[in-house]
């Protein structure tokens, strides 16, 4: 976990630097979807969280012109039922709420000049903000905790003029007290060239 820690730094500090001219390519990037938790989290005996928990993303993305190689900033929402939201044991309200913010390396690949998909890697650093809420959320078990974690994925942009298409999955590994907090959202959305 480590060198995924160490990867993530190097990438975007890199793309920092690389990131200097100011005829840059510059797109916000708006998506929603789905969430999946893996790992303890998702685990009974962990955080019991259930997969299906809803998404949505909002962030700037900055590429100098003529490159692929740049840098993301973006923050997500995501949200999972537990499995006391379970019908089983009485559909109760007690879901966990993670707020993050993260600072990406992004590298496209082009697939050649006269193609509009442009698949990307990226990766990075975070700082992410999660709790319990929900009406059935027992007194003082809904305290937020504030945590830095790691996030890495792949994705496929598809250009259309100043608005394109985009589909990622990223995995998050929230360095959380006890056990890391790990889950994988999926993601489809807008991309629109703000320059």
């Amino acid at each position: 976990m480590k060198s995924l820690v160490k990867a993530s730094i190097v990438l975007a500090v890199a793309a920092a630097f690389m990131v200097t001219d100011a005829t840059a390519q510059l797109r916000g990037v708006v998506g929603v979807g789905l969430s999946v938790p893996v790992g303890d989290f998702a685990d009974e005996t962990g955080g019991a969280a259930e997969a299906g928990g809803g998404t949505a993303l909002a962030g700037i993305e900055w590429l100098p012109q003529g490159k692929s190689f740049g840098l993301r900033v973006d923050g997500a929402y995501n949200r999972f039922c537990t499995s006391a939201c379970d019908q089983a044991t009485g559909d109760l309200d007690v879901r966990y709420r993670f707020l993050n913010a993260n600072l990406n390396g992004l590298m496209e690949f082009p697939l050649g000049a006269e193609s509009n998909l442009r698949p990307y890697v990226l990766a990075g650093i975070g700082l992410y903000n999660y709790r319990l809420e929900g009406d059935d959320v027992a007194a003082g078990a809904g305290d937020s905790e504030t945590d830095f974690g790691v996030n890495g994925g792949l994705g496929l942009n598809y250009a259309m003029g100043r608005v394109g298409l985009f589909a990622e999955g990223r995995f998050h590994n929230v360095f959380a007290t006890g056990s890391d907090l790990q889950y994988i959202p999926v993601l489809v959305g807008a991309r629109i060239n703000l320059q």
